[in-house]
């Protein structure tokens, strides 16, 4: 007797045979293929999803093989996307693979999402994860939100209201009791001042591992059982107090929230969001928030201090990061407004300049 390989998977109560077919003709937006997203993406290889699209515009650098886990050194300087559908494809060739190596911005959205049963969040930023979020609203997708930087990290599985959905999904899994989407909870993107990333803060690839482990385990049990089994929390990990922690958050829908209770989609309708500009004659791109941030620039100073040389001027905060450099070799420049407005000096590519942009000021 031949045992396939997902018999310890199928053994699970209220997976089976039948809830192993599900996963197999289910497909998931993974959005962001960095440390969260490799490891997610992982599992859900592993356990037989049938169709997984990545997307991400960077490319593996050597900072990401300390918690990246589908890269190897061989892969520095191959773009995200592509590298880990390649070591997914060897881990798992039943599996379809797309990788799309892109910025996941409004006017690629509706592609990304097409045909898929969910959304699995491997971002660093909250004005893509908006983005994420009215798609999971607008077309009834389950969000698998995670965070995490430092030694600490977060997880919930999002399940939008059906008010306003617009069944582009393959197939309708029933879900009575909706709860909140993340606009709810994060009603607005916290000062850039207020969030540090990865690469400002630093990170404990463990905590990644626990948080990527939240997500992908809602997904599957979701896709496989069809049913509404997986509890409305958010889950808290705090390594250095080896603890665990979850929020109720059943009842924290917003009646006055702008997504889910007023069917309003900034993310993806406002055109003049997320702008980015190549200066004319200058090497450098300017970068516009979808609208104005109030930035604390003695706040970000203090925060950047530590990576580069920096001045604060009475308009602006401008210097240089030592650990991004640009085609001369030279440390690439950033001049960074009140009003959230950045200008990136010495890149002329708009990826890099999104890229730069999110790791040091996570916008």
């Amino acid at each position: 007797m031949t045992v396939h390989r997902y018999h310890r998977q199928t053994l699970l109560e209220g997976i089976g045979d039948e809830g192993q077919e599900r996963l197999r003709s289910a497909s998931v937006l993974v959005a962001g293929v960095g440390a969260l997203g490799c490891a997610v993406a992982d599992h859900l290889v592993r356990a037989g999803i049938g169709h997984l699209r990545l997307i991400d515009r960077d490319l593996v650098e050597p900072t990401n093989l300390q918690r990246q886990c589908l890269f190897a050194e061989d892969d520095l300087g191959s773009p995200k996307a592509a590298a880990a559908a390649n070591r997914l494809q060897a881990i798992n060739h039943e599996v379809k693979l797309e990788a799309v190596v892109d910025d996941l911005r409004p006017a690629v959205a509706y592609d990304m999402i097409e045909g898929c049963d969910g959304i699995a969040d491997g971002l660093d930023n909250f004005a893509t994860r908006f983005l994420l979020n009215d798609l999971s609203v607008k077309y009834g997708l389950p969000y698998a939100y995670g965070g995490a930087v430092g030694y600490e990290g977060a997880a919930a599985f999002l399940r939008p209201s059906p008010n306003h959905r617009k069944h582009l999904i393959t197939r309708e899994i029933m879900e009575p009791e909706s709860g909140p989407c993340l606009r709810c909870l994060v009603p607005e993107a916290p000062p850039a001042h207020h969030t540090p990333t990865c690469d400002s803060a630093g990170v404990l690839a463990p905590v990644i591992a626990v948080v990527a482990g939240i997500q992908a385990a809602a997904l599957i049990q979701y896709l496989a059982q069809g049913t509404h089994l997986i509890p409305h929390v958010l889950t808290r990990f705090d390594a250095r107090a080896m603890r665990m922690h979850q929020i109720d958050i059943s009842d924290s829908r917003r009646e006055d929230c702008s997504t889910c209770s007023k069917g309003r989609f900034d993310a993806i309708e406002n055109s003049n969001g997320n702008q980015a500009i190549t200066i004319c004659g200058r090497d450098l791109i300017q970068l516009l928030p979808p609208e104005p941030k109030p930035t604390d620039l003695d706040a970000l100073h203090q925060q950047l201090s530590s990576h580069g040389s920096f001045e604060r001027h009475a308009f602006l905060l401008k210097g240089t990061l030592l650990e991004e450099l640009d085609e001369e070799k030279q440390p690439v420049g950033l001049t960074v407004f009140p009003d959230g407005r950045v200008f990136v000096h010495g890149v002329l590519d708009v990826a890099r300049a999104r890229t730069i942009n999110s790791r040091w000021l996570g916008g």
